[in-house]
């Protein structure tokens, strides 16, 4: 039993990820061969649904709304959603609060998701360039800072344009 509390105690759990992405190409191949077949499949009845429907949903004045549920939602699943993007759909009108790092500072934005993961993208993108600018021993002290203030601009519009969409 002591043997067990000693092992257990030498074991650390794993901080939980701030970021999951899941595998792009598996859901990519499972949308586009099972997932959008079946909105097209299922449109059909959908669409006669809502047309036998109609006189009682125009009459209680809901015509619009059986629409957008059995018609406008399902076409817009099919063909307006990317490829594989089911989380991220489904919450395509949610935002949430995420923090932005700048040179001199941090800032709070109201981002959707999709917005979040070309944010964080960005991010790893800009970090990765600083740090090639730091390791970059041939170039000149003075170029380097140079090249580091240039890369805080382009990153600070890039945060600008991604904030504006």
């Amino acid at each position: 039993m002591c043997g067990l509390a000693l092992g257990l105690g030498s074991l650390h759990a794993m901080p939980p990820s701030d970021y999951f992405t899941p595998p792009e190409t598996m859901y990519s191949f499972a949308d586009f061969w099972v997932v959008r077949p079946l909105d097209l499949a299922v449109l059909p009845l959908t669409a006669t649904t809502w047309v036998v429907s109609l006189p009682v949903t125009a009459a209680s004045g809901t015509a619009d709304q059986a629409y957008d549920q059995m018609i406008r939602q399902l076409t817009q699943h099919m063909t307006k959603r990317p490829l594989g993007q089911f989380w991220d759909w489904e919450n395509r009108d949610q935002s949430r609060p995420v923090v932005i790092k700048f040179s001199d500072g941090y800032s709070m934005a109201d981002l959707s998701p999709e917005q979040e993961r070309k944010y964080r993208k960005a991010l790893q993108d800009h970090e990765e360039r600083i740090l090639a600018i730091e390791r970059a021993e041939e170039v000149p002290e003075k170029d380097r800072e140079a090249l580091a203030r240039g890369e805080e601009r382009r990153w600070e519009n890039i945060i600008r344009l991604l904030l504006s969409l």
